[in-house]
């Protein structure tokens, strides 16, 4: 190798040494599928005549592109499966404590002699996982220590893995053999009392919140990359399948550079056909799965404890679509591996798609919110996504945005430009906020420095019993980006596009369609009955498209090239 050569192969070194990709997604939208095709050895990535139009225009340069790239300079990945790290939970538990467990949390729907005759004399007899490897295990799930394996344990490890990817597999066939579904309900609720107490336990819902726990279970991933490492001698490529907490996403990104968030993303109804066909899942089992992935319901601290893959999908890196249409056609899929696993590989190495273009554009533009509770950015183009508008979730201009607005300004400041006549006289309203700003003072060293700003909406509501939307004073994105237009003119929009990092709720759907927008871009999976109620009906009826491509930083560290691809190539070749 050449000294420019060598320059040129330093440059892009740490690329090549080490990626960490983890994969979210609702369940049944192929995050194992995704994670099987990064860990093959040479994936067969699809010609670009063969994705059914799936890219056009440049896009299909670029497709060919990343697709030559990816094949000249693939590695296999290795997979870290969440559930096998569960299964290593699991087996440091009594074949007692675990049927008391899965009772519990299959609503008692099978009685518990049943579960424990059946794993004590099944996937729990003479286990050897435990007699040969507890010491390896107990170093690994032991955090008050450090995993230091010795050189012949970490040569293990990797058979370790296997062993226990085999132990899941055949407990989950035996789970959903005593009652189909039951290796979900299992599963999830394990994770939900690792990130509670950091151990699978009976009751954890009930158990006090310890707040180190919340990163036990990443915490346990993080040491087995750190092993797999060791043993790949520092070259390794990692999949985490699958990360369904956004608080484990947020641990990866702040630990390594390297780490790439994936949201698998499928049509609703090409995934629901899949569970019911092949996983034989009911409509009230999908609904319950549905619940359990928006982080709805349980007490103060579920936040932190229990699956929100909604809020993991809004916080991805890099969005992939799906379609699973035909089960054993996974090009759309592949192609879109290909592409992202390239620019990992070589940032740069194209420049990005119009949807990533303006969907960034968008992205940033969140940023300008003074929503407290969310931000929201939109912009509106037309057919050929030339920007027309522009806008955020904010108050209206003129107006001090609530993230500037403070409760002790509020109750001491009275000032009629800050706040209105309604906040400065309302009693009921003023009595509210005393409550609040008075239980906040309770903890006040924590709040040391922080603007104690509120949500009127949320006070408002407080004070009638009720759940008021109309009380927000902010506009949504997408509407300051509808008004943008009546201010410096909508030419050339019918037809057009917008695009939204949220998805666009009923009243918002409804200025879409009346502007005339061709498509709906969006980036959150959960649009309510906006799509339902509002853009599947009329002659004019929009598509609604699922945003694919990356967001955020992943756009600039994906796309900005390391060095200019000119100088690069003069480089390699001499000049």
């Amino acid at each position: 190798m050449n000294k420019n050569n060598k320059m040129i192969s330093e440059l892009f070194l740490e690329n090549s040494k080490f990626i960490v990709v983890g994969l979210t997604g609702r369940t049944g939208s192929g995050c194992t599928t995704t994670a099987n095709i990064l860990e093959s050895e040479v994936p067969e990535f699809p010609d670009v005549d063969s994705l059914n139009d799936f890219y056009t225009g440049l896009d299909k340069r670029r497709y060919e592109i990343v697709k030559n790239y990816s094949e000249k300079h693939w590695n296999k990945f290795y997979s870290i499966k969440v559930s096998d790290l569960i299964s290593t939970y699991i087996l440091m538990q009594s074949p007692e404590h675990i049927a008391k467990f899965v009772h519990k949390y299959s609503e008692k729907s099978v009685a518990e002699t049943e579960i424990y005759e059946a794993l004590k004399n099944g996937i729990f007899t003479d286990n050897h996982l435990i007699k040969t490897f507890k010491s390896v295990l107990d170093k690994v799930l032991d955090h008050r220590n450090d995993a230091d394996l010795e050189k012949e344990e970490i040569n293990k490890f990797i058979t370790i893995l296997t062993l226990i990817r085999r132990f899941t597999s055949d407990f989950k066939k035996q789970l959903d053999g005593i009652k189909l579904g039951l290796y979900v309900s299992t599963y999830q609720a394990a994770g939900n009392s690792i990130r509670r107490t950091g151990v699978v336990q009976v009751n954890y819902e009930l158990a006090e919140f310890s707040p180190e726990c919340v990163f036990h279970l990443p915490e346990t991933i993080n040491r087995v990359i750190k092993i797999i490492r060791k043993a790949r001698k520092n070259k390794a490529y990692i999949v985490i399948d699958a990360i369904r907490n956004p608080y484990e996403a947020k641990f990866f990104k702040d630990r390594y550079s390297a780490f790439h968030l994936l949201s698998i993303n499928a049509p609703d109804e090409h995934r629901n056909k899949y569970l019911q066909s092949v996983h034989k899942f009911s409509s009230s089992k999908l609904d319950e799965i549905e619940r359990i992935e928006s982080g709805k319901g349980g007490d103060e601290y579920s936040e932190f404890t229990v699956q929100n893959v909604k809020k993991c999908i809004e916080v991805s890196d890099i969005h992939i679509f799906n379609p699973r249409n035909e089960l054993e056609n996974n090009n759309v899929l592949k192609a879109q591996i290909a592409w992202y696993v390239a620019l990992m590989l070589h940032p740069g190495l194209v420049t990005p798609t119009s949807m990533e273009r303006v969907m960034q554009i968008a992205y940033t533009a969140k940023m300008n919110s003074g929503c407290t509770s969310r931000q929201v950015g939109a912009v509106v183009t037309d057919s050929n996504n030339s920007i027309k508008s522009v806008g955020w979730n904010d108050v209206a201009k003129g107006q001090v945005p609530c993230s500037l607005r403070s409760l002790d300004g509020l109750l001491n400041d009275f000032d009629p430009i800050v706040y209105s006549h309604f906040e400065r006289h309302d009693t009921d309203f003023r009595t509210k906020a005393k409550e609040k700003m008075k239980l906040i003072q309770s903890v006040k060293p924590i709040l040391e420095g922080h603007n104690i700003s509120y949500c009127f909406k949320d006070l408002k509501n407080e004070v009638d019993f009720k759940g008021n939307q109309v009380h927000t004073r902010s506009l949504h994105a997408e509407e300051n980006a509808f008004l943008q237009l009546t201010k410096y003119g909508s030419a050339g929009i019918e037809g057009g596009k917008l695009y939204t990092t949220a998805s666009p709720c009923e009243l918002c759907a409804k200025k879409a369609y009346q502007l005339g927008m061709a498509d709906v871009i969006f980036i959150d999976p959960y649009p309510g009955i906006a799509k339902d109620h509002i853009l599947n009906i009329g002659d004019n009826v929009p598509n609604l498209v699922q945003f694919r491509g990356a967001i955020g930083r992943a756009y600039h560290r994906l796309y900005e090239q390391v060095l200019p691809l000119k100088d690069e190539l003069n480089f390699m070749v001499n000049l």
